[in-house]
């Protein structure tokens, strides 16, 4: 393919692994592109004076800038990072089981405050302190106390829900925020030394942080 009579003119775009678009990006950009291996001989580029995608080893001003057999990976990654994909699935997982906890903290923190509710004296040992407490206050008042007890236990539930929606999502702040709450409810753990309660508390704070890990690697990716 020829090289354009004005190359600095024009714009390339280039189409990546993931099967995203990058650019428009001058020559200049493009061609550092392919010295860093962020883009191939392989790629699919598209120039602002065609209608169609092309390997990118077919331009002319592009062969001396792409160098051999390079993996593509995304165009977008900040120069000098370290080339994470923004799909890796073992960093996903990772993501994806730290939010998870999210989940199973309100699912037990649920379960045991309907058992309250309900008179019975069967509980996790696991679950949140603070609906532990809503529940010991709803059973010690009359009337609608239990109902007000539970009503406050789903809230609870509803914010870790939430959460959990948003770490999904690669939202980090939700996972620090998550961390933060968790935290503060261990101490009501650790006050009376429940200990099987702390190091539930210690071991979810632990999967929370991987889970922050895992977000901040995909989100700079």
């Amino acid at each position: 393919m020829n090289a354009p009579n004005n190359p600095m003119e024009l714009t390339y775009k280039t189409r990546g692994a993931d099967g995203k678009e990058y650019g428009p990006v001058s020559l200049n950009q493009l061609n550092a592109w392919l010295r860093e291996g962020r883009v191939s001989p392989q790629s699919e580029v598209m120039r602002s004076d065609m209608d169609y995608w092309s390997p990118a080893a077919s331009f002319s001003e592009l062969q001396g800038a792409a160098p051999p057999a390079v993996q593509p990976v995304s165009a977008h990654a900040p120069t000098g990072a370290a080339a994470v994909p923004d799909n890796d699935p073992a960093k996903i997982a990772q993501m994806k089981s730290g939010a998870g906890w999210f989940y199973w903290i309100a699912a037990l923190s649920l379960v045991n405050s309907f058992a309250a509710f309900t008179g019975s004296d069967w509980r996790f040992i696991l679950g949140l302190g603070i609906t532990q407490i809503i529940d010991a206050f709803g059973q010690s008042v009359e009337g609608a106390g239990k109902i007000i007890a539970l009503v406050l236990s789903l809230i609870v539930a509803g914010v870790l829900i939430g959460l959990g929606v948003l770490a999904g999502k690669r939202h980090t702040w939700a996972f620090i925020v998550g961390m933060v709450l968790f935290a503060l409810d261990g101490l009501i753990f650790l006050l009376p030394q429940d200990w099987i309660g702390v190091a539930f508390h210690a071991f979810v704070l632990y999967c929370f942080f991987r889970g922050v890990q895992a977000c901040r690697t995909l989100n700079a990716a």
